[in-house]
């Protein structure tokens, strides 16, 4: 039986997005998983009979484990291929939300999202593996902001869907059901992308030799790159600031500092999803139709991130009116889609056979200011207000933490940005091929005399 090219085409294109939906519907849960904490935070003080420092470590340890593996997760990703990776995350995913379920303490709940940060860590670069293995370059970008969106339907059942199945359900079937998800949809991972009649050619390198496996010393050639580090500020300015507000400290400060209802505190955080997808529509094709459009627009999310906190830290009296919170979380949305330019920085600057260390790299960077500003604040809430609730005012000191990292994070991003285009321009100095051409402007000037680098002749 014989089938004619076209054919065969349609039938690799309908293995493609069977690997990705696959995949994507790891990330579905994982998200889920990671944003449980969210809405579940001051049942969790109950619960656990913990203080808000130790609700920021969970936190911590969840999104410090999670960006720590970030770089291993890569690795053995390029090593061993996305399916086998998925095929773990999620069962580890699952028995850490089983744990979670049955946790009648803090060490055993600390643990818990412990295991949920490893498990997580690799989802989602595997996914975008996926993507840039079994799919032409030009559906790159528009593949990546699919797999956030699936993400974000993951944190929209993390918020009032969540809140009510608690209510009716209870915190241990609750988490177990989400951990029972897990376990059985790993069973989908067991033979999909082997199953999947035509995959891709092998990645080669730039100079189109077969791509090496990755090694150890791939990873500092990889953050060597100067545009690679340039994607890792650019994700953890533009995101962090909404993790933090999604995943634990939006809920208590919308619910104990200003005073909202549990029901309208949870629409504020669906808000912040339905919005963070919408902006996927915008940001992800922007970023991936018009690569010199990618710097200004990183630049302009992180400052109005920036702004946003401000205005709930310094608007009089402390208490903005409900359409400025809202317009804040508002703002807070576009980070997520606009952090997924570092991941286009990482796919055009490096080798094929590094994309998943790279990615890894990048998406680190986001975590890892997530994770400091989440212990910051609590450490701040608990040193201000010591055994009583905090008031409106701790609550004012503690989110203007969130706006320091926000604004180290915006410098570093924009520090490198420079060094990159005086890179990029050194290049075409000597008529040497660029991804993204460069126009030099006064503050590249500035930039060149401020670091002492003149230009080439």
């Amino acid at each position: 039986m014989t089938f004619s090219p076209r054919r065969i085409g349609h039938r690799a294109a309908r293995s493609a997005w069977l690997v990705w939906l696959v995949g994507a519907g790891a990330y579905f849960l994982a998200y889920l998983h990671r944003a449980s904490l969210g809405v579940a935070g001051p049942t969790a003080v109950e619960r656990l009979d913990i203080s808000a420092t130790e609700l920021g470590s969970f936190v911590m340890v969840q999104l410090g484990l999670y960006a720590l593996m970030q770089v291993p997760a890569g690795v053995a990703i390029d090593r061993w291929g996305a399916r086998k990776v998925l095929l773990a995350s999620t069962l580890v995913m699952g028995a850490a939300q089983l744990l979670f379920a049955f946790a009648t303490s803090f060490p055993v709940a600390l643990a818990a999202r412990a295991l949920l940060g490893v498990g997580d860590a690799a989802v989602f670069i595997a996914v975008l593996r996926l993507a840039a293995m079994w799919f032409p370059h030009r559906r790159y970008a528009v593949l990546t902001s699919l797999t956030g969106l699936v993400g974000m339907l993951g944190n929209l059942v993390a918020t009032v869907p969540l809140v009510l199945a608690l209510d009716a359900l209870g915190w241990t079937r609750t988490f177990a059901l989400t951990a029972v998800a897990s376990l059985g949809y790993a069973l989908l991972l067991l033979r999909p992308t082997v199953a999947a009649p035509f995959r891709q050619l092998a990645p080669v390198e730039p100079d189109g030799s077969p791509a090496r496996r990755p090694a150890l010393r791939g990873i500092g050639a990889t953050w060597g790159r100067r545009e690679t580090r340039l994607g890792f500020w650019t994700h953890q300015a533009t995101m962090a600031p909404g993790v933090v507000v999604a995943l634990v400290w939006g809920y208590p400060y919308l619910t104990e500092a200003l005073g909202y209802p549990d029901a309208r505190a949870a629409s504020l955080l669906s808000l912040y999803v339905l919005a963070t997808v919408a902006f996927s529509f915008l940001v992800g094709p922007l970023a991936g139709r018009r690569p010199t459009w990618r710097a200004p627009m990183a630049v302009g999310i992180s400052l109005a991130g920036v702004l946003a906190v401000a205005l709930l830290v310094l608007w009089p009296g402390g208490r903005p009116p409900s359409a400025v919170v809202t317009a804040v979380f508002v703002v807070f949305a576009i980070g997520g889609p606009g952090s997924q330019i570092g991941f286009h920085i990482a796919r055009d600057y490096n080798p094929a056979a590094r994309i998943s260390t790279a990615t890894g790299l990048v998406n680190a960077g986001g975590f890892a200011g997530a994770m400091v500003a989440a212990v910051a604040v609590g450490m701040v809430l608990d040193a201000r207000s010591g055994s009583a609730a905090p008031s409106l005012l701790d609550y004012r000191w503690a989110v203007s933490v969130i706006g320091v990292i926000a604004v180290v994070s915006t410098l570093a991003m924009v520090l490198t940005l420079l060094g990159v285009r005086a890179d990029v321009r050194d290049r075409m100095d000597r008529e040497e091929p660029v991804v993204v051409p460069v126009t030099e402007r006064w503050w590249d000037r500035a930039y060149r005399r401020l670091a002492r680098r003149p230009r080439l002749a």
